[in-house]
C-alpha cells in the first residue's frame, strides 16, 4: 500500500495529474513559435513523463505519482482543461502530500514538478533572429540575474544555450508554479 491509497479520489486525481498539467501548463504558456513549438512540446511531455516513470528516483512518492500518471494517459486530455487552476492546485496538492508523507518526499515532489516544466520549455526554441530587440535586451538581463541567484543559491546556473530555450512567458510559467510550490526557479 502507498501514499495514494490513503488519499480520497478527488486528491489522488489532483496530485496524480499534475506532472501533465504543470508540463502543459508552461507549454500553453508560449503562444510563439506556432503549431510546430506546440507538437515538439507536447512530444517532449509525453516522453519526459513516460521517461520518469521508468526511472528509480531517490523519492517513493515520486515514482508512484508518475507511474499513476503514465497508467492513466487515456485521462490526460480531461486534465489539459481549467489550466488556469495549475497554480491553486499545486498549492493544495503541497497541503496535501505535507499530510501523507516527510518532508524530503514533498521537496522532491516540487523539485520534479518543477524539472517537468523547464524540460518541456527546453524542448522548443522560441527565440530567432527574428526576436525584437527589446525581448534580447530582457533575455541578458535574466539570463545575468539568473546566474547570481544560482550563485547565490549554490545551484548550476544555466548555459546561455540552455537559457535562449525557455522564453520570457515560460520562464514566468515556471517562476510561478515554483512560487506556488513554495520553492524557487532558477
Amino acid at each position: 500500500m502507498n501514499f495514494l491509497d490513503e488519499l480520497t479520489a478527488d486528491q489522488r486525481d489532483l496530485i496524480v495529474s499534475l506532472p501533465y498539467r504543470v508540463g502543459l501548463y508552461v507549454s500553453e504558456s508560449d503562444q510563439t513559435g506556432g503549431d510546430e513549438s506546440d507538437a515538439e512540446e507536447m512530444e517532449a511531455l509525453e516522453s519526459i513523463i513516460t521517461a520518469y516513470a521508468g526511472e528509480v528516483f531517490g523519492s517513493e512518492t515520486v515514482q508512484y505519482v508518475i507511474s499513476e500518471t503514465v497508467k492513466r494517459k487515456s485521462e490526460w486530455n480531461k486534465w489539459s482543461e481549467n489550466l488556469e487552476a495549475v497554480q491553486d492546485d499545486c498549492n493544495h496538492a503541497i497541503d496535501i502530500l505535507s499530510e501523507h508523507v516527510d518532508a524530503k518526499e514533498v521537496s522532491s515532489f516540487k523539485a520534479h514538478l518543477v524539472e517537468i516544466g523547464e524540460n518541456v520549455a527546453l524542448a522548443f526554441r522560441e527565440y530567432s533572429e527574428k526576436t525584437p530587440m527589446l525581448d534580447k535586451l530582457k533575455m541578458y538581463y535574466y539570463y545575468y540575474k539568473n546566474k547570481s541567484s544560482a550563485a547565490k543559491q549554490k545551484k548550476q546556473p544555466k548555459t546561455w544555450e540552455q537559457f535562449l530555450n525557455i522564453s520570457l512567458d515560460e520562464r514566468k510559467a515556471l517562476c510561478d508554479i515554483a512560487h506556488a510550490l513554495g520553492t524557487s526557479y532558477v
